[in-house]
């Protein structure tokens, strides 16, 4: 009964965290996001999934990066690949960090003529047999990066031809991609379940349990009950949680709540205190201390130095723009 009830629940949170990316032309299925630290309002990529394929670059700075349920630190310079439905996230690590993120529909892969490389790559990566690393260092990502950023400013700059210059740098990133990952070799690999290290086995323990998190982080939750949810021991559920995300799940969960608060901080619109009970702390001092330890600062201080977001700015303006006509006509 318990793995049916973790099952539904993870099912129903898999449903609430899938993302309708925007793609401008259906025709030619792709987008390009820039995610900066500095932006008020796209500042990082939240723990989502979509049916699209995506690569993640990131240009400056240090991220956190979520693949299924491998979570690395990715420098400038390092890319991640995300497959169709794994559920992924990015976070900044320091000031002035900035990404890339390409989205695209697997029909920019595909060759429906049927040749080698749709029979022996394309279609074997979309069903889950072939399986890319999801990480890539900053050295080893030299020639990948430079053709995803090359796809990115083609796509940007519009001009005639750029569909075709897009499409040749997905499928060189993808060859690269390939040949960086040969078999066997003990790095963890992106296959269609999302479950994301050398150990599918472990992976597989946890990523219900992930996508649970990603939407029901504010609930709590101990061992005692992440273990039931995943079917498994408390003692076992440490081991094989730790070595999938690197984390305890404390660290985890926390990690969640900080990025959550993150954004609400970025808003300006709400105080520290509502902010804590929102994120799921009924103790606001121990949220200060969580946060601090994560982000190097206290949570006032964190949104001091954050510029409003548009929506903030715009609300203060017409508030400053209503109370002076009061005032006028007074």
């Amino acid at each position: 009964m318990a793995f049916a009830l973790g099952v539904t629940a993870a099912s129903e949170n898999e449903k609430r965290r899938r993302e309708h990316t925007h793609i401008p032309d259906r025709t030619f299925p792709l987008n390009a996001f820039r995610i900066r630290e500095s932006d008020p309002d796209m500042f990082c990529i939240p723990p989502h999934w979509h049916e699209h394929l995506e690569w993640i670059v990131v240009s400056r700075g240090r991220f956190g990066v979520q693949v299924g349920s491998s979570l690395r630190e990715l420098a400038a310079g390092g890319c991640a690949f995300v497959n169709t439905a794994q559920l992924h996230a990015a976070f900044p690590l320091e000031p002035g960090s900035e990404l890339h993120a390409l989205v695209f529909g697997e029909a920019l892969l595909r060759n429906h003529a049927l040749d080698h490389t749709e029979t022996r790559y394309v279609r074997p990566l979309l069903e889950g047999r072939l399986g890319l690393r999801s990480f890539y260092g900053e050295e080893e990502a030299a020639d990948i990066r430079a053709h995803l950023l090359r796809a990115v400013d083609e796509y940007r700059s519009g001009a005639p031809g750029f569909e075709l210059m897009v499409k040749s740098a997905l499928l060189a990133s993808f060859a690269l991609a390939l040949r960086a990952s040969a078999p066997g070799e003990a790095a963890e690999r992106s296959g269609r379940t999302g479950r994301g290290s050398g150990d599918a086995g472990s992976d597989s323990v946890v990523y219900p349990l992930l996508l649970h998190l990603s939407d029901r982080f504010r609930e709590p939750i101990g061992v005692r009950d992440a273990a039931k949810f995943c079917c498994v021991t408390p003692t076992y559920f440490c081991h094989v949680f730790k070595r999938s995300t690197g984390r305890t799940l404390t660290e985890y969960v926390n990690m969640l709540r900080v990025q959550e608060a993150e954004a609400l901080l970025r808003r300006g619109d709400m105080p520290v205190q509502e902010i804590a009970r929102t994120v799921g702390y009924a103790d606001p001092g121990y949220f200060g201390r969580v946060f601090r330890k994560i982000k190097g600062m206290p949570p006032g201080a964190y949104a001091k130095r954050m510029p409003l977001s548009e929506r903030e700015q715009g609300r203060r303006e017409t508030e400053a723009a209503e109370y002076e006509r009061r005032n006028v006509y007074e």
